[in-house]
């Protein structure tokens, strides 16, 4: 978890635009389209969210997106969306973004178990879970996210001690 931490610092010092923009009196409020609202997760008994720094729903260098952190029963999730068209690779029919978690439990990363997503859309429908596979720090899948408004992600696991856990993260699509 320090080496995607420590990744993606390097990433926003890198860019000049990011740099100065942080540099700029230190002011986040003009990012973080998602800070001031809360989650489903939040006082449902499904766990708590924290919320970082502000920077939820941040637009990060090569199409890369930071999501809110979510804590539930001791696992702490840190969610990222990336555009499949800036990302590279070929996209399955259909999908149009690379859904990322990375879960950690007591200061480890953890790489295995069984992760699934489901989507909802800005019309109220909840689409079929789609299974995310671990591949460098992260479980991901290929979703596809294309009319705009406000998306909610809910992340069902039996991760470390095979507990069923959910996860629930929002972002809004412009």
């Amino acid at each position: 978890m320090k080496r995607i931490i420590i990744l993606f610092s390097i990433l926003l010092l890198s860019l000049g635009y990011t740099g100065a923009a942080l540099a700029a009196e230190h002011d986040h409020g003009g990012h973080g389209a998602m800070a001031g609202e809360t989650s489903p997760a939040q006082g449902d008994g499904h766990g708590s969210m924290q919320m970082g720094s502000g920077h939820e729903g941040m637009q990060m260098g090569g199409g890369m997106i930071m999501l809110e952190s979510v804590t539930v029963d001791g696992i702490q999730a840190m969610a990222h969306l990336m555009g499949l068209q800036q990302g590279g690779g070929q996209a399955p029919t259909g999908a149009t973004h690379n859904f990322m978690v990375a879960f950690e439990a007591q200061g480890k990363t953890v790489t295995q178990g069984r992760v699934a997503v489901k989507v909802t859309g800005p019309d109220g429908q909840t689409g079929k879970a789609v299974t995310l596979t671990p591949k460098d720090g992260f479980f991901r899948g290929d979703i596809e996210l294309k009319t705009p408004g406000k998306y909610t992600f809910v992340v069902g696991t039996k991760i470390v001690d095979d507990k069923a856990r959910q996860f629930s993260f929002n972002y809004e699509l412009k």
